[in-house]
């Protein structure tokens, strides 16, 4: 038992060196300027643990010039982590390829995300838990405080995937 709990305690901290790592150049807030006056944001990627299965890691990606927030991060979210995320921190993404954003429409008491139907595309139940985790993390870290819904081209998203994950609406609301 105590060998497990060891295990666990190295897991963790290496796990937490990870996140760390990835985001020490990251924005101390939603969206911030890096020390070249850049503007960020930040997206969530996926990694692999044996003790704790498919953790979700922040990386930071700079706002490209004519884009918005939101554009950039879902843009950079659904292209997937670089070859050096890859290789180095084992990063990886559970939304299918050909996933694009149809339209974000920031409001002042609510932010509406269209994402394409290839969001739906295969994968079992924890591939879709994972990639849900992915999109409304990245969505939720840039929208202020502001609550988030998800649509897929065009229809307010009750459940997503081939079991029914339910989606909560707005996207940080619990389930019941």
């Amino acid at each position: 038992m105590l060998k497990k709990y060891f295990k666990n305690l190295i897991t963790i901290s290496l796990l937490t060196f990870v996140l760390i790592s990835c985001a020490k150049n990251g924005p101390k807030s939603n969206s911030s300027e890096d020390t070249d006056g850049k503007k960020q944001v930040t997206i969530y990627f996926t990694k692999a643990s044996d003790e704790l299965g498919v953790v979700l890691i922040p990386v930071v990606r700079n706002i490209t010039e004519g884009r918005t927030k939101y554009e950039t991060a879902f843009r950079e979210l659904f292209l997937g982590p670089t070859i050096k995320e890859k290789e180095k921190l084992k990063l990886n993404t559970e939304i299918p390829e050909g996933t694009r954003l149809i339209k974000v429409e920031e409001l002042a008491d609510k932010v509406n995300i269209d994402v394409s139907g290839q969001f739906m595309s295969g994968g079992g139940s924890e591939t879709m838990q994972a990639r849900f985790r992915q999109l409304r993390e990245t969505a939720l870290t840039n929208a202020k405080g502001r609550p988030v819904f998800l649509y897929i081209d065009g229809e307010l998203s009750k459940r997503i995937g081939g079991e029914g994950l339910e989606v909560p609406q707005p996207l940080g609301a619990k389930l019941d």
